[in-house]
């Protein structure tokens, strides 16, 4: 009885690791496929020329960096994170843009009026 159970718990935890390898494997697969099909897409963008590149927010040179990276891993998550980092730095930009008007207190100056200042940088 103590063998039996035994073999059952070591045979249940071989196949558990089997199918953990197996569902890696398949996993592995799963995602160099993707990369593979990722990696034509920026292939077909690295047709565009400059103009049609601009009108979606990247330059060449994102581009040649997205290809530039291995293989097994996806290009099209480089462009992503580039894509990202333009648009917070656009938004960024933006915000400065549209500051508000400041107020400086009569307070802070005796004798002085106060003074609207805009800045539109």
């Amino acid at each position: 009885m103590l063998v039996m159970t035994f073999v059952t718990k070591t045979l249940s935890a071989v196949s558990g690791g089997a199918v953990r390898a197996a569902a890696h494997s398949v996993a592995g697969a799963k995602n160099l496929v993707r990369a593979v099909l990722h990696r034509r897409e920026v292939m077909r963008l690295s047709e565009l020329d400059e103009r049609g590149l601009k009108d979606i927010g990247l330059v060449r040179s994102d581009i040649d960096g997205a290809l530039a990276v291995s293989w097994l891993s996806d290009p099209s998550s480089v462009l992503q994170a580039r894509s990202d980092q333009q648009q917070s730095v656009a938004a960024s930009r933006r915000e400065a843009g549209v500051r508000r008007p400041m107020v400086i207190p009569a307070a802070v100056r005796p004798g002085a009026k106060e003074i609207k200042i805009a800045c539109n940088a």
